[in-house]
């Protein structure tokens, strides 16, 4: 991949703060510093920040941003994103577990933001989750966002994180199980 592309993700829900945190000068540009060129936020339900339309707007920072509220073939994207800022939600982190890119990209990223506006903290536990496996970057709100993005440094094709392998059998097992099939 010639460019480094980053994704934010929110689902289908409505997390306005992550928007606008993602969107920010600030965070654009430390996007910029860590060398991504392109980025699509994904906003579902949310609010978009004043100044910012749906589709291609202006490069801010040298960081080209579409703004979509859905997409068919988002997990197809977030597998060639090399970072992905996600709500912590379950279908937003297997997006990024499922999809594999060649070895010799640079090592993909995953920042969870838990979205605490929800009725329980399944969103703060599966974050924690990844956080202590290694597997992600824990970013405990939103207003917090550019810090973490700073604490990143450039990707690295070294030291990759290995992912638990993804298995539609056992996602398919739980689901039943959940719903009372099995």
């Amino acid at each position: 991949m010639a460019e480094h592309h980053a994704i934010l993700t929110v689902g289908s829900t409505r997390f306005d703060s992550l928007v606008t945190s993602f969107l920010s000068p600030t965070a654009l540009a430390i996007l910029s510093s860590l060398g991504i060129k392109t980025a699509l936020a994904q906003i579902g339900a949310s609010e978009l920040p004043t100044g910012w339309t749906e589709g291609v707007n202006a490069i801010p920072h040298g960081v080209r941003v579409e703004i979509i509220r859905f997409a068919s073939d988002l997990e197809d994207r977030v597998g060639q994103a090399e970072l992905v800022v996600s709500h912590a939600g379950a279908g937003s982190i297997l997006s990024f577990i499922r999809p594999t890119i060649p070895s010799s990209a640079p090592q993909r990223r995953l920042v969870l933001v838990p979205n605490s506006t929800l009725m329980d903290s399944h969103q703060a536990d599966l974050a924690d989750e990844f956080g202590s496996k290694g597997w992600g970057t824990v970013c405990e709100n939103p207003e917090a966002l550019s810090a973490t993005l700073s604490s990143l440094g450039k990707p690295s094709s070294a030291s990759a994180a290995s992912y638990p392998a993804y298995s539609a059998k056992k996602v398919s097992l739980i689901l039943d199980s959940t719903l009372g099939y099995s």
